[in-house]
């Protein structure tokens, strides 16, 4: 293993885990306001700018650093072509939640 190798994903995992704290509280209190509002809640939380941000944010850091750990998990007990199909593979569904989310935020946020 080359020296340092590991440095920017431990570092990345640190970013990425601090992300989940400080956005933590905001995605809450969305969750909670959107129970306590009823069924029309969490969607006029989401249409906030305050709320569609936060959002955007903490799920970001959330996939990111799911992401993350399953590299971990694929780079410890995986090696050969199944480590790179499993690399490629968690990096193309990570892409895909993360679009999928922002999508549907952005888009019931300007309410198209």
């Amino acid at each position: 293993m080359a020296k340092g190798s590991g440095t920017s994903h431990h570092r990345l995992r640190g970013i990425t885990g601090w992300g989940l704290i400080v956005t933590l509280p905001f995605f809450l209190l969305g969750l909670t306001y959107g129970l306590s509002g009823g069924s029309t809640g969490f969607s006029d939380w989401l249409t906030s700018p305050v709320g569609a941000i936060s959002t955007l944010i903490f799920l970001t850091t959330a996939i990111w650093y799911c992401k993350l750990e399953f590299d971990e998990v694929i780079l410890d007990y995986t090696d050969g072509g199944l480590r790179s199909f499993g690399l490629l593979a968690n990096r193309v569904i990570g892409f895909v939640a993360w679009a999928i989310a922002v999508f549907v935020i952005i888009k019931m946020w300007l309410g198209a």
